[in-house]
């Protein structure tokens, strides 16, 4: 029978991931119609909201499910940014999925840096926690 690494913050970072992406829904549902509906500038904020989330969303949701040292974290921060800037925005650049928006791609990258921000803020306070 093989062991099941069970990650220690497993449970906070399913929380942060089911929040984020639960909190995009959520603007996508509401937020984006009454701008659209408006007529309101927001910058491109309506139509960037699934982006904001994207490598947030999905590297703490694999992160919940299994353990990673900080240094494989941080590489797969890099490859979701990567995938979710470029690769998804290349296939509307094509007409093959969805629409090319250079916004998106800025968006994508905003949500690795967040990705790798709120990572490190969770393990040095982690670290603060269990060290005191």
């Amino acid at each position: 029978m093989k062991a099941k690494i069970k990650p220690k913050k497993g449970k906070l970072y399913l929380t942060i991931s089911i929040s984020s992406l639960t909190t995009a829904l959520l603007l996508t549902m509401f937020y984006r119609p009454f701008i659209y509906e408006n007529k309101i500038n927001d910058f491109g904020f309506s139509d960037t909201i699934g982006s904001l989330v994207s490598v947030i969303g999905f590297c703490f949701f694999v992160w919940g499910l299994k353990a990673y040292s900080n240094n494989d974290k941080n590489k797969q921060i890099i490859i979701a940014t990567i995938i979710y800037a470029f690769g998804w925005e290349f296939f509307g650049y094509l007409r093959i999925y969805g629409t090319f928006d250079y916004k998106d791609i800025i968006a994508a990258v905003i949500s690795g840096i967040m990705t790798f921000l709120l990572k490190e803020f969770i393990e040095k306070k982690w670290d603060e926690k269990n060290l005191a």
